[in-house]
């Protein structure tokens, strides 16, 4: 078993439930990640990319949030602290604008956001400024990369979109920070670490 692995069913280990609580390490203290959404995350990255879980943080984004809260998380796998985020998703995939994902799709020119693992790659700066490129590490996400799918910063994600419409824009399928949090959340996760996509 390679060490990641090793760390990874560690993890599952520490989070498997008696009585409905943690046994022994709790990777969500203050309880802002769904469980069963955690679980599905940590099960679905030792599954698909254990060689890849090696950064000691894991990014989880929870679309069945409306996208006025914070949805994006990051978890810290040795301390068990968690950062909250709000993002955005794609145009394609809340076609009646509520700000709600829909549904998710890797079909080039869906403008539809991908769901499932994929692996935080090289910086760039691109026309939105400081960009990041995502390795989507699954058959239904693989376009990823082609379709141009990137972490980056918006103005329809800023704090007065927010209060201005009750929710942020839409990407075109990309994950969409404001200006602020970008910089935070690239502050604590490093290249490599795996983003699980789902709702």
């Amino acid at each position: 078993m390679s060490a990641a692995r090793f760390a990874f069913a560690l993890i599952l280990l520490a989070f498997s439930c008696v009585d409905g609580r943690a046994t022994a390490l709790d990777l969500d203290p203050s309880h802002q990640v769904r469980p069963s959404f955690l679980s599905a995350a940590l099960a679905a990255a030792e599954i698909i990319a254990p060689e890849n879980a090696t950064t000691g943080k894991l990014v989880v984004v929870d679309y069945s949030l409306h996208s006025s809260k914070e949805r994006l998380f990051v978890l810290d796998l040795e301390t068990g602290a968690v950062s909250g985020y709000r993002v955005s998703h794609g145009l394609g995939s809340d076609p009646d604008h509520d700000g709600y994902l829909d549904s998710f799709s890797s079909i080039p020119g869906s403008q539809a956001s991908p769901e499932g693992v994929l692996r935080m790659a090289e910086e760039y700066t691109g026309k939105h400024g400081r960009s990041i490129r995502l390795d989507g590490l699954e058959k239904g996400n693989r376009t990823a990369r082609s379709r141009a799918i990137v972490i980056h910063a918006a103005s329809y994600a800023e704090p007065g979109h927010l209060t201005r419409y009750g929710k942020l824009g839409r990407s075109n399928g990309c994950i969409v920070f404001s200006q602020a949090d970008l910089e935070r959340f690239l502050a604590e996760v490093p290249e490599g670490t795996l983003i699980f996509v789902g709702k």
